[in-house]
């Protein structure tokens, strides 16, 4: 007698912790590190980048403020190669406006911590960063078309000719709505901006939250076994009332820094907007007192 796989088991998408909080994200990674490896290893293999990886494990996964300027916590997430370069994994739900010099600060970071006494600064392994943001990170000079990529990687070269300076720092931004709006419009999983399709089944599990159709998760979950690993923890993660709660928590705390923050740039941009108009009307009275001097004499 043949026989039948199990079926999958039946997933309320609405009880689902969302993965791009990040501490969502901490837990799902410590309790999965077999399937952070398939994760990285489909985001090297859609930026072509010939980098297997075969070992993980998480540095310092705990919420703490890297400096006393940081008005919000960091959580941390971190893992190294077996070839020793130093991976930092960051997650950004909200707000884009300051994430280019936020994850290059956030690499130096970490690669200055990487460097022990006495260790000679050639011998360093190099440090990437990866983050997930909340729309595009526009370079100094784009092109047209760099708006709605999904995956852009950045490291240090000339200008001129491409050729690559040093491999130590690699910055991949990988921006979650360009996805979610491809996958939407598709109605499908085979979109042509993505190159590696496990990288599309990864990324439909992260944003599950704004994939309309939950078809096409169930069937990358019927097609991939680390996806249906992936979706299976999710849901019992999401059942534990501890996490949960801590979860919530670090949502709504990353909500309202971010809608303070909103609110203060806007306040900015109004005192700004005053200050021009204000500098307008100075030079008008300015322009009319010296026609009135010139008449009078």
């Amino acid at each position: 007698m043949k026989k039948t796989e199990p079926e999958p088991q039946i997933i309320d998408y609405s009880r689902l912790m969302d993965l791009r909080v990040d501490y969502a994200l901490k837990v799902f990674i410590e309790g999965n590190p077999e399937l952070l490896i398939s994760l990285l290893n489909a985001i090297f293999a859609n930026a072509k980048i010939k980098r297997v990886v075969k070992k993980t494990f998480i540095k310092n996964p705990n919420l703490n403020k890297k400096a006393t300027e940081d008005k919000l916590s960091i959580l941390d997430i971190r893992a190294e190669l077996e070839d020793g370069t130093d991976v930092l994994i960051e997650m950004h739900l909200h707000g884009i406006s300051q994430i280019k010099a936020k994850i290059i600060r956030s690499w130096a970071r970490a690669h200055s911590e990487e460097l022990e006494a006495g260790q000679s600064y050639t011998s360093q392994p190099p440090t990437i960063a990866i983050a997930f943001v909340d729309g595009p990170v526009e370079p100094i000079e784009k092109p047209k078309t760099a708006t709605d990529k999904i995956h852009n990687v950045y490291m240090i070269m000339n200008k001129e000719d491409n050729t690559i300076l040093s491999d130590a720092m690699e910055l991949h931004f990988i921006n979650m709505k360009a996805f979610a709006k491809a996958i939407n419009e598709a109605n499908s999983i085979s979109i042509t901006e993505v190159k590696e399709d496990m990288f599309a089944y990864w990324l439909s599990v992260i944003t599950e939250k704004e994939i309309n159709n939950k078809n096409i998760i169930e069937t990358a979950r019927k097609e991939k076994e680390e996806i249906q690993m992936a979706v299976s923890a999710i849901a019992q993660q999401s059942e534990d009332k501890y996490i949960r709660q801590a979860y919530q928590r670090r949502k709504d705390e990353i909500y309202f820094f971010n809608l303070e923050l909103e609110q203060s740039n806007h306040k900015l941009r109004q005192s700004e907007q005053e200050k021009q108009r204000i500098t307008a009307e100075n030079e008008i009275l300015r322009k009319k007192l010296a026609e009135l001097e010139a008449r009078i004499k």
